[in-house]
This record gives structure tokens, C-alpha cells and sequence, in this order.
């Protein structure tokens, strides 16, 4: 009951977001957000002094304009950041980039694969090696990619300028065949603060977060808990990795799948869940929020 629970609650998560989307389209990006955060979480935000985690992640979006942020903005260029800085043998088995739908050849690339856009969040297709696709309504779903700017979804400056382009990736997978566990490590004033590992994604998605010590946050982040994962024999180099990608920005998450022994760094993240992830109970978003050590700008948003 209590995963079937967390897929409603995700579900009415995902509802309510949308719904704001597009009634405070109108509004310019600071009431945008005001609006946004005051609906979803109940109580107006203070962006010239930001306390909470969520506060913080909107003040950057609204202040920070970094042209690096538009790096992990970009699923190519945050490749080549990643294979600069720490190696390329991290990075996910990449099968092709394209600028149109007609050119991906949907029948040639090697399966199981993943189909996203180089622009965007939480856009995916899953192409397993027994799928039969209908390539004129894949092609459709690449050109709804491409037509929307990100940018313009939950106000995110980074997308701004970004190309928009066609990629596809191995898809990774666990020991039985399903997704692997994905975890998550947030870099926040130069050090990885706390880590979530995310199962279910495609399903009955749970999550668990954990300090870098892997011992369990006395707090839910959006989404129902699951069994404790047990600490992967890797999170040292994860840390060290995350840091490493991280140390330019002010903020950073950095993604991560282990497969066997071996490490994957999946993507990387300016603004998680637009700042519309919630704590629960909702003060230790301000427990977050003191490791933050912005910049903030002398005006008001």
C-alpha cells in the first residue's frame, strides 16, 4: 500500500506542476516562480535572503548567469566536460547525435537503447530488444522534442541558446534486466551534501536519501521510501568524482549508475526538479539550504 500511496502522491506531484505551468504562463520568470512556490508549497519565498534549499535553487536560476551552467544544460557538451575532467570511461556507450527526426536510424541502432533529447529533462524512450516501434510515431515524438525550449517549461536560464538535438545512449541495466538503481549526488559549496538513489523510475518510483556517510536523512525528498540500499563499495570515487565535476559551480548534482564495478556518470543537473522538490517534514529543506554559499545580487527578484 504504501508504494501504490508514493505513485499517487508522484502522480498528483506531477499534476499540480503541470497545471501551474500553464495557468502562470503569462507572469515573467520571478513571479513565475513566486507564484509557483507559494502554491506548491504553501508559504511565500524570500529570494533576497533564501534559508531553503528550494528558496536557494530558485534564487540561482533567477541570478546566476554563468555561461558553464549551460554546460549540463547540453546532454553532448556535459560528455565532453565530463571526459575532460575526470575521464571518458564514465560515461554511458553513446550510439549517435542528430540535428532531425529523419535521421536517426531507428532500425540500424544496436538495442536496448535510450532515445532523448540533448535539451531537456526527464524526456526518454526505451528501446528494448524485443520492442516493435512504429517509426513514424517515434519520429513524431523526436519532433515534439526538438519544437519545445526547455527554457521556457519551469523558467530554467541554462536552456536558453542550447541546441536541440537527438541522441541515443546504451541502456543500462541491472543484474535481472530491469533499470538500475540511480543515484544522485548533490554538490553544494564545493562538497557533496547528500545522496539520493532513486528505484522504480518507470514504475512504482521510491527513493531514498542518505548523508555522504550513507547514513539515512531523517526526511523523505518527494517521494515514498524504500528498503535501505546498502552503501555502494564505490561512493568514495563517487564522491570524489562529483566534487571534482562540481568544483567550477556553484551548485551541482551529479548522476550516477553503478553496473557491476563499474561506474557511470549518467548526467548532470543545474536545477533539480526546477526547485519543486519538497522535503518531508519541510524544515529540513532549511537544514539544506545553511550549506548553501551563493551570490546573491543586492536587488530584489
Amino acid at each position: 500500500m504504501a508504494l501504490v500511496r508514493c505513485w499517487r502522491e508522484y502522480d498528483l506531484h506531477k499534476l499540480s506542476v503541470s497545471i501551474g505551468r500553464v495557468l502562470l504562463w503569462p507572469f515573467p520568470d520571478s513571479v513565475y516562480l513566486r507564484l509557483g512556490y507559494r502554491a506548491y508549497f504553501g508559504t511565500w519565498p524570500d529570494y533576497r535572503h533564501p534559508r531553503s534549499f528550494n528558496e536557494h535553487i530558485h534564487e540561482y536560476m533567477l541570478r546566476c548567469r554563468d555561461p558553464m551552467l549551460r554546460i549540463p544544460a547540453d546532454k553532448i557538451e556535459s560528455r565532453h566536460y565530463i571526459a575532460q575532467r575526470v575521464g571518458a570511461d564514465v560515461l554511458v556507450p553513446l550510439l549517435g547525435v542528430w540535428n532531425r527526426p529523419e535521421d536517426v536510424p531507428l532500425s540500424a541502432l544496436p538495442r536496448p537503447l535510450v532515445l532523448k533529447p540533448t535539451a531537456a529533462s526527464g524526456q526518454v524512450l526505451i528501446v528494448r530488444a524485443e520492442d516493435e516501434l512504429d517509426e513514424d510515431e517515434v519520429r513524431d515524438r523526436m519532433r515534439c522534442w526538438l519544437r519545445r525550449c526547455y527554457s521556457h517549461v519551469n523558467r530554467e536560464w541554462c536552456y536558453r541558446g542550447v541546441p536541440r538535438r537527438l541522441m541515443a545512449e546504451t541502456l543500462l541495466s541491472d543484474d535481472g534486466g530491469g533499470p538500475p538503481p540511480d543515484y544522485k549526488a548533490y554538490v553544494i559549496g564545493g562538497k557533496v551534501r547528500f545522496l539520493q538513489v532513486d528505484r522504480g523510475r518507470f514504475d512504482q518510483h521510491t527513493r531514498n536519501v542518505y548523508d555522504p556517510q550513507w547514513n539515512p536523512l531523517p526526511a523523505r525528498w518527494t517521494l515514498q521510501k524504500h528498503e535501505p540500499d546498502l552503501c555502494p563499495a564505490c561512493l568514495p570515487r563517487m564522491i570524489e568524482l562529483a566534487e571534482t565535476l562540481a568544483e567550477p559551480f556553484e551548485f551541482l548534482r551529479v548522476d550516477f549508475y553503478v553496473i557491476g564495478r563499474q561506474l557511470y556518470i549518467g548526467e548532470l543537473t543545474n536545477y533539480p526538479g526546477a526547485g519543486f522538490e519538497r522535503f518531508i517534514p519541510s524544515e529540513y529543506a532549511w537544514e539544506i539550504g545553511k550549506f548553501w554559499r551563493g551570490r546573491p545580487r543586492s536587488g530584489d527578484h
